[in-house]
């Protein structure tokens, strides 16, 4: 009979007892640790993607290499096109479509790029981005 006190194996027991609460605990805890180093990268290349995109007149390729969204790239598309750098627009729309080809934006970003360029190309464009959002109003 055991006393209280006593060690819950005899002294000769090489017997090890992992209690099911400490096991949980230090589970969650590697979980938590693994989620910390997750998210921690995905924000540096958030905040990357952020600074990219604050100089991207100047950058045009370090936001293409740093952004993993093409919606973000066809955003920047937009801005280079309105700032009248065409070249640069032109060439974010079709990387844009290039990295995700069912993304709306990004038709219409190229759309928007190969307006003045070639029209044909941008009425194909526009008309991949209306089949993709089909309520979509096209251009004003």
């Amino acid at each position: 009979m055991r006393r209280r006190g006593d060690p819950p194996y005899p002294r000769g027991d090489a017997a090890v007892t992992y209690y099911p609460r400490v096991v949980v605990r230090v589970v969650i805890v590697v979980v938590a640790a693994a989620g910390i180093v997750l998210l921690g990268s995905r924000l540096r290349d958030h905040d990357r993607c952020d600074s990219a995109r604050a100089a991207v007149a100047a950058h045009v390729g370090a936001l293409a290499s740093s952004c993993r969204d093409a919606d973000v790239v066809a955003g920047a598309s937009a801005q280079l096109l309105t700032a009248g750098k065409r070249d640069d627009g032109l060439r974010l729309a079709r990387e844009s479509v290039r990295r995700e080809p069912a993304s709306f934006i990004g038709w219409v970003a190229l759309g928007l790029a190969l307006r003045d360029r070639d029209p044909a190309g941008s009425r194909r464009a526009l008309a991949r981005a209306k089949a993709l959002n089909p309520r979509w109003q096209g251009l004003q």
